[in-house]
């Protein structure tokens, strides 16, 4: 329990006479019986200084997120050992139920002061509910307070799907025709913000499913990012690309949870890989969702989409996932996971069986790093979203993904040659071909018979024409 440390900031509230409101999250999800680690408070007046003060009391860590808000963020070990997240913002409007009525969703404008939550039994009698929240609560409604809340913060457009597979509601109706009126506003809205919401709809374990609802039946997908939308009207084997992509999100989370075709240390393994954060509170595992979801984005380059060239459709995705990048405002590391998973998301499952592929497994590794387990789970999602993936081809890429948690990919010396100097050098295109190639080159380096870049080239030449025979 916590009920201790919310004593102990009811007392420090107290001292500095500041009244304190718990407010949205915390509420509703308390109402279900659900009890949260985050806790946001509205603070009646100098929101920011009493929060710098209450982080100083209780030896927590505080965080500034936004000054024009007061909005602070105090992070604290709880009296129960596990840690505890106290978010403090500026009441707006004069009394609780006017900043209540500015917030997105009824079932997040409710509010209860801390001294009668802390009574204990019976708190339920003491929140304050002006938009209707518990009702809609309880009839399992996700409503909006009003329409000017869209837009007055446009980015909870995107919201209203993730709060729906979240707890569990269903859109009123009026909600959503609200949202499909307003949907171009989300091109309003703050990079920041819209790349914060997105990734928490990308984290969450129904990703896909609100994917449908934000395109399906909100139609605001095309407004936030228009490629996303035009996937949905080219196809490919009787399905079109946006489909596939959220089929290959949906086989990806039904792989995962099925561990029974993992070694057991391997499970531990690749679970750790996936939680493992790329930058603040945005693990591996959303940005894996996300490529499943756009790695055939470059077939809507129509030279792609018809080129024989294997790798053509990949390529073109590279300038998509660099729109797409801008426009959530991705640092260089995110923008590098991305593309390479959109950019070699069929890679892995050209690399040989037995000794002949052990060279072009070992380059995988030194090329990809620590991508190595997203492409191959992507690949094998990939292989299942066209129903392709047979027992046999998962066994052997799992073995690959052991050997990679195994080690084998460390301390590998860098290729001599380069695939874009193989092209450049011989005027070829990029194909299978070039990787094959490369493969037998980095074979001989590995080997000792290969040691430079021009015994690489030669090596090639020979190669090329053995195969125009």
């Amino acid at each position: 329990m916590m009920r201790g440390t919310l004593a102990a900031l009811a007392a420090v509230a107290a001292k500095e006479e500041r009244r304190l409101f718990i407010v949205g999250g915390f509420v509703r999800d308390a109402l279900m019986g659900i009890q949260s680690r985050d806790v946001d408070m509205v603070v009646n007046d100098e929101a920011e200084q009493f929060a710098k003060h209450v982080s100083w009391r209780l030896r927590g860590g505080y965080e500034l997120l936004n000054s024009k808000l007061q909005f602070s963020r105090v992070t604290v070990c709880a009296d129960d050992g596990l840690p505890l997240t106290l978010d403090f913002s500026l009441q707006r409007g004069r009394h609780i139920a006017d900043d209540l009525c500015f917030r997105d969703f009824t079932v997040n404008a409710m509010a209860i002061s801390l001294e009668d939550y802390l009574k204990g039994d019976g708190w339920e009698d003491y929140v304050s509910d002006p938009c209707g929240g518990k009702a809609d609560l309880a009839a399992g409604l996700l409503r909006l307070t009003s329409e000017e809340c869209l837009r007055d913060d446009p980015v909870r457009l995107l919201r209203s799907a993730r709060f729906l597979h979240k707890v569990g509601l269903r859109l009123d109706g009026e909600t959503a025709e609200m949202i499909r009126r307003n949907a171009p506003l989300i091109r309003q809205s703050a990079k920041m913000k819209l790349a914060i919401e997105f990734f928490q709809l990308l984290s969450a374990p129904q990703a896909a499913d609100g994917i449908r609802v934000l395109h399906y039946d909100l139609n605001v997908l095309s407004s936030f990012f228009p490629p996303l939308g035009t996937m949905a009207c080219v196809s490919e084997g009787g399905e079109d690309l946006l489909t596939h992509g959220l089929r290959t999100c949906d086989c990806l989370d039904e792989f995962l949870s099925t561990t029974s075709c993992f070694p057991g240390r391997l499970v531990e393994q690749l679970h750790s890989h996936l939680k493992t954060e790329v930058t603040d509170r945005r693990r591996r595992l959303a940005y894996l969702r996300l490529a499943c979801l756009i790695h055939d984005i470059g077939k809507l380059d129509a030279s792609a989409a018809c080129t024989a060239h294997l790798f053509s459709h990949e390529q073109a995705g590279e300038a998509y996932v660099g729109s797409l990048a801008r426009l959530l405002k991705l640092s260089e590391g995110e923008s590098a996971l991305l593309t390479a998973l959109v950019c070699a998301h069929s890679r892995v499952l050209y690399i040989e069986e037995g000794p002949a592929g052990l060279a072009g497994k070992l380059r995988f590794f030194r090329q990809f790093g620590d991508y190595v387990p997203e492409l191959i789970l992507l690949g094998i999602a990939n292989l299942s979203a066209q129903g392709r993936c047979s027992d046999e081809r998962v066994a052997i890429l799992i073995s690959i993904l052991d050997e990679y948690f195994s080690g084998a990919g460390q301390e590998l010396p860098a290729p001599i040659i380069s695939a874009r100097e193989v092209m450049e050098f011989f005027n070829l295109p990029p194909s299978r071909a070039v990787g094959g190639l490369l493969e037998q080159s980095y074979a001989a380096q590995l080997s000792g018979t290969v040691k430079t870049h021009g015994q690489a080239l030669a090596l090639i030449s020979t190669l090329i024409d053995r195969w125009e025979r």
